[in-house]
């Protein structure tokens, strides 16, 4: 008879060895939004930096993509300063088990639960048959400065979050009762307006099981054997496969197996969970003349085609105009107010049908990179667990 992680290991999944803050350490400061949010609102990084003001944070350990090219002692202090968190204690070993989540977000309370994935189950390129697939197209160019962080990274600490194709809620459904009686490890408000984050760490051989159990009966059920679609942190997620795929090269058989880096750490969660509200990206083109922008792709900002349609047009103008920059916004607010400057395009999308994601992903392969986000910024994923890699 199986045990629970020989059968969790046939869903592609096992449990990891989580590391999170001592006792102490201020969580709400610790626990940081992911970096590629507010990534044209510099000014949104700054308050993050003047909250935290010297305390633990994982914004030490975070390069946000808002100080690309603009904190280059930031960006190379990051291994250093992870490893002096695992040496002073800030980050302390709390065992193998997994973190059943609740996120109370702007849509209500988002369920999730943190196990690590095998990455080789994970394949990005297009048209992959794998059990994990990515959602957007990966664009190979972004991942060799991802790959060389993470070689040099002692740990990973990820905003990826995994999608199930769950209709019925059985995974999160089974969680809820199995933690109905018991005690959270943390309860605590984020930061920034960012909601409530609470976690249960699971160890026991039950949860195990029942996770293992239904994984298990998703994968029967699997749209062209899709049991993972990677929702957030595609780009993360194909650098952490291509880092794995260079380090197995000089590992032995037993090596491969069990190595910590042929995993990555990530939330799954429910695709039909209510509080996931699904947005598109919208984008924002700046050092533009925007009537020029329009006029020469042939649409209407203020009512866009299907972005399937105009991404690749737009990618062969920005090919053609290296002056202009293009910007991925979460928040049609925040677009529209950013594209009021002069010399900016604001193109702004109503809506993403969420329940056509897995098909979408089965029959076409891939949809094109930043299609949308799951939430707006506030209610993104937030850095805290970690585990070595």
């Amino acid at each position: 008879m199986s045990t629970a992680r020989e059968k969790l290991a046939g869903v592609g999944a096992s449990v990891p060895r989580l590391l999170f803050p001592q006792k102490g350490v201020d969580l709400q400061k610790f626990a940081v939004i992911a970096c590629d949010q507010y990534s044209a609102q510099p000014e949104y990084w700054e308050a993050v930096q003047n909250f935290t003001d010297g305390a633990p944070s994982a914004l030490q350990m975070i390069m946000p993509e808002a100080w690309l090219g603009k904190n280059p002692g930031h960006e190379n202090a990051v291994p250093a300063r992870m490893r002096r968190y695992l040496e002073d204690g800030t980050l302390s070993d709390i065992g193998e088990g997994m973190m059943f989540l609740h996120r109370a977000t702007t849509t209500g309370i988002r369920r999730g639960l943190m196990l690590a994935l095998d990455l080789e189950q994970y394949d990005f390129t297009p048209g992959s048959s794998s059990l994990i697939r990515a959602t957007e197209k990966t664009v190979l160019e972004r991942l060799p400065a991802r790959v060389a962080i993470r070689s040099k990274a002692p740990l990973e600490m990820p905003h990826i979050m995994v999608l199930l194709d769950d209709r019925q809620n059985r995974l999160m459904g089974a969680l809820d009762q199995m933690t109905a009686e018991k005690d959270p490890l943390y309860d605590f408000s984020l930061m920034m307006d960012s909601g409530r984050l609470k976690g249960w760490f699971l160890q026991e051989e039950s949860v195990c099981d029942t996770v293992a159990d239904v994984l298990t009966r998703l994968k029967e059920e699997a749209l062209d054997g899709m049991l993972y679609a990677v929702g957030d942190g595609n780009h993360s997620f194909a650098a952490a496969k291509s880092h794995w795929d260079t380090l197995k090269a000089g590992l032995n058989a037993a090596e491969r197996e069990s190595h910590p880096a042929r995993f990555g750490l990530v939330e799954l969660v429910n695709l039909y969970d209510p509080a996931l509200a699904f947005e598109p990206i919208h984008r924002l083109l700046m050092g533009v003349d925007p009537k020029q922008v329009q006029r020469e792709l042939e649409f209407d900002a203020k009512n866009p085609p299907p972005l399937q349609q105009l991404q690749p047009r737009l990618d062969e103008w920005l090919d053609r105009h290296p002056e202009a920059e293009l910007e991925y916004i979460h928040g049609a607010e925040d677009c529209r107010r950013l594209g009021r400057a002069p010399n900016r395009l604001a193109i702004v999308w109503e809506q993403f049908d969420k329940e056509t994601l897995f098909s979408g992903v089965a029959s076409r392969g891939v949809l094109c990179r930043k299609s949308f986000s799951m939430g707006s910024a506030p209610d993104k994923r937030f850095y805290l667990e970690c585990r070595k890699i």
